[in-house]
């Protein structure tokens, strides 16, 4: 089948994904060791957990062109259209304790926004814990899962969707306040290209979680001068609670730091927290 054609049987504004530009790419990358591409599977993650537990390398990377059954944090589902957007998880398997995994979250967040920016030039900004945001509007986001034996950590799978080359109508951008790369700048990106420059930062944060301690105060710094939080009143939806407060950071742990209405810092890591920003419009 040739690309027009290809490009006609999985709809507008898509290309087919092609593997090989990734992985001739990252031949000397971490994530480069074995990387699995599918057309469709249910989910990313729940494929590339299922590798894990039989005893995957780190740094294995599974990539589907769609997802039937895609999930997002707290169950949601993850809507994507085939051929237009990127939909990946990664394996790690760190030497942290559980309490730093989400610190993982935060540097691939980052690996996120950074990788946008040299391929469209959009200045991302992180919506703790999970999403990556364009302004107000929401390009993608993270979901991170891992396995914990006798408080060792055996794996971790970092999933995420981005919105690349997908136009949203009218009605979606006004519902959901998502929008992608090619809505923001006019323009398609090579989903390969965007994809390479993100694992291959990525590679470089994880590295220096794992080395270089001045190199991780670095980090620290960049994900709150990059957070769409910080400073901001925010509502914070718990299971049992529901809390307000000013964000003063997000610590070297990936945890949100809350000064709350009534006064008290409190703490929250991620999971079962959401958070609902109030945006106010600039005068």
């Amino acid at each position: 089948m040739d690309r027009e054609t290809s490009r006609k049987a999985v709809g507008e504004n898509a290309e087919p994904f092609n593997p090989a530009l990734l992985t001739n790419s990252l031949k000397q990358c971490l994530f480069g060791k074995r990387v699995i591409f599918r057309d469709t599977l249910g989910s990313t993650n729940v494929f590339l957990k299922g590798l894990a537990q039989d005893g995957a390398v780190e740094g294995t990377v599974v990539i589907a062109d769609e997802q039937s059954a895609g999930l997002g944090r707290l169950g949601r589902q993850w809507f994507s259209k085939k051929g237009q957007n990127l939909l990946f998880s990664v394996l790690l398997r760190p030497n942290l304790p559980p309490n730093k995994i989400f610190a993982l979250t935060m540097m691939f967040a980052l690996a996120g926004i950074d990788a946008i920016e040299e391929i469209s030039g959009l200045n991302g900004m992180i919506k703790w814990p999970n999403d990556i945001y364009i302004g107000e509007n929401k390009i993608g986001g993270i979901l991170t899962e891992f396995s914990v034996l006798k408080g060792i950590v055996l794996y971790v799978v970092l999933g995420m969707g981005l919105n690349v080359n997908w136009q949203p109508d009218a009605e979606q951008t006004l519902l959901y306040s998502t929008s992608s790369i090619l809505n923001e700048t006019k323009k398609s990106v090579s989903r390969e290209k965007l994809l390479c420059k993100l694992l291959e930062r990525f590679e470089k944060n994880y590295n220096v979680a794992k080395e270089d301690m001045s190199g991780r105060e670095e980090l620290f710094k960049r994900w709150n001068e990059k957070s769409l939080v910080l400073g901001r009143t925010v509502t914070l939806e718990t299971g049992k609670e529901r809390v307000e407060g000013e964000v003063k950071g997000i610590d070297r742990d990936g945890a949100l730091m809350l000064i709350t209405t009534d006064g008290q810092n409190r703490k929250f890591v991620c999971g079962d927290v959401s958070v609902k920003i109030k945006f106010s419009k600039e005068k």
